[in-house]
């Protein structure tokens, strides 16, 4: 069973790491939860795409 006291920390710490965000990470935050599922999936397979550092260069 879970304890108020954990709750309230959690809650509290969630409120504290929501603050620390700047103005636009909010604004992304916002965004992408009014995103359906397919397109979160697509989002999150374009962000690996463009994260990914190639094994080799072309040309190189």
């Amino acid at each position: 069973m879970l304890d108020r006291a954990n709750i309230d920390d959690y809650v509290q710490t969630v409120e504290f790491e929501w603050l620390a965000l700047s103005k636009i990470e909010r604004r992304l935050v916002g965004l992408y939860r009014q995103l359906t599922e397919e397109d979160r999936k697509q989002l999150r397979r374009l962000t690996e795409a463009l994260a990914t550092i190639p094994e080799e260069t072309i040309g190189g």
